[in-house]
Formats: C-alpha cells, structure tokens, sequence
C-alpha cells in the first residue's frame, strides 16, 4: 500500500492475539499508510475491571489476554492522542471488557 495513503484505520478485535515485535511492525506499518493526522482507531479485548464479567472471561482471558499498556507503546512510536490526553487510556465498554483507543498520525501536515 502506498505510503500516506489512508485518513483512517480500524482494527477490531485482533490485537491481544499478538506480541509485542508484532505489535510494533503493526503499528509501524499504520502509522506509514496514514496521511498526517489521520485516524487509528483500535478496539479490542480488555481485562474486565467489572467483578460480574470476570467469572465467565477468566479462562478465555488467561489463555488469550495479554496484559500491555498499548496507548504508551502506540505514543512510543510517534502517535498523538486523538483527544487531549498524554497518553492515550482506553474508552472501556461492556463491563469494561472491551477498550477502544483513539490516535493519529502525528506526522506534520505540509502544505
């Protein structure tokens, strides 16, 4: 795919499936194909902090979870926060079980 190609990316679901070289390469490869500015958005599996869920998910989380703090390796290769934070935390739905995270290209837009 051509280099700055894409406003925006969405990955679903697939990140706690790998490692953190993987994890790397992938958000490398994102951060290359997006214009400056543009949009990745990440949805994926989260460690429930809702005791309710934690029962039915705890064999699946054991076994597939990986335990990392994305937002801080996402700004570790040069990604801004879509918002306002420093770091980008997790938006955190359905009992906490499921996070989204927001950021862009921190690339500079030339004119």
């Amino acid at each position: 795919m051509p280099t700055v190609s894409l406003t925006g990316v969405h990955s679903s679901v697939v990140m706690h499936e790998m490692q953190w070289a993987q994890w790397r390469q992938i958000f490398q490869e994102v951060y290359r194909v997006l214009k400056p500015g543009g949009l990745f958005i990440l949805v994926d599996i989260h460690r429930p902090t809702n005791s309710v869920f934690r029962p039915g998910l705890a064999v699946f989380l054991w076994l597939l979870e990986t335990e990392t703090d994305l937002g801080s390796l996402l700004i570790e290769g040069g990604w801004r926060s879509y918002n306002s934070e420093v770091t980008p935390q997790p938006k955190l739905y359905a009992g906490c079980c499921i996070q989204v995270i927001q950021v862009q290209n921190s690339a500079v837009i030339s004119h």
